[in-house]
């Protein structure tokens, strides 16, 4: 007797594109593609992974086009999206030229600063409503070079960056490392580099999404895998490796 492969169920995931220097889509990170293959597993499913900017995957995931992955809450995304729950959190902190005599320990700090946030990034309602209010935002591209050009010249006060690193120095140390190594600096920058102040701005809750008028029964499959690798310690672990 001949046995025949199960098919498994292909399912959409739209993730939003990051670029490099040179313009070309990056690589998914290789602690999120664990992770995407840890649910591929606990649900018997294989994800077809389509690369789109930020408010395209936001769109499409509202038009029911397939899930998504890497989305924060607000309430406009409610709108339109289901949310699983939380998967993992990323840091985001704030990151200044290392000259800079700013202090930072809450978000009143930021008033009449110019802050360098990816396009289309959201973090929250009660942050949402001091953009270009209490703060002045900057949108620029997913890239960090980007960014850390402005933030050199002077072009922009602070610049915030999304990271799995839960210590501040880390996260200077490795900043200022692709500072050195992409040659970043110009000739009149090059004593300079970036800190990043010891409390993080918030913890950014990542989720997986779909259409809200979807069926509800994945997002509840993967509620259930989360709980399950959360309890046995299978995510966690990959959230450190």
């Amino acid at each position: 007797m001949q046995l025949t492969a199960h098919a498994k169920t292909v399912v959409p995931l739209l993730l939003p594109e990051t670029r490099d220097e040179n313009g070309e889509i990056a690589p998914i990170r290789p602690e999120n593609q664990k992770i995407l293959h840890y649910f591929e597993h606990a649900l018997d499913i294989e994800f077809d992974v389509r690369r789109y900017p930020l408010p395209r995957v936001i769109e499409n995931i509202g038009k029911g086009e397939g899930m998504g992955f890497g989305l924060s809450k607000n309430t406009e995304r409610l709108k339109t999206m289901r949310y699983s729950d939380p998967v993992f959190s990323d840091f985001v902190w704030v990151v200044v030229r290392d000259d800079s005599k700013m202090e930072f320990s809450s978000i009143r700090d930021l008033k009449g600063k110019s802050v360098g946030i990816v396009r289309g990034i959201r973090f929250g309602d009660e942050i949402d409503s001091k953009r270009n209010v209490l703060f002045r935002v900057e949108e620029d591209q997913p890239q960090n070079s980007s960014r850390l050009k402005k933030l050199l010249s002077g072009r922009m006060d602070v610049m915030l960056v999304n990271s799995r690193m839960s210590n501040a120095k880390d996260l200077e140390a490795e900043l200022n490392k692709y500072l050195s190594d992409k040659n970043i600096r110009t000739e009149m920058q090059v004593n300079f580099g970036v800190k990043v102040f010891a409390k993080p701005f918030l913890v950014d809750h990542i989720h997986f999404t779909s259409s809200i008028d979807s069926a509800p029964e994945v997002i509840n499959k993967i509620n259930a895998a989360i709980t399950r690798g959360r309890k046995s310690g299978d995510l966690p672990a990959l959230w450190k490796n």
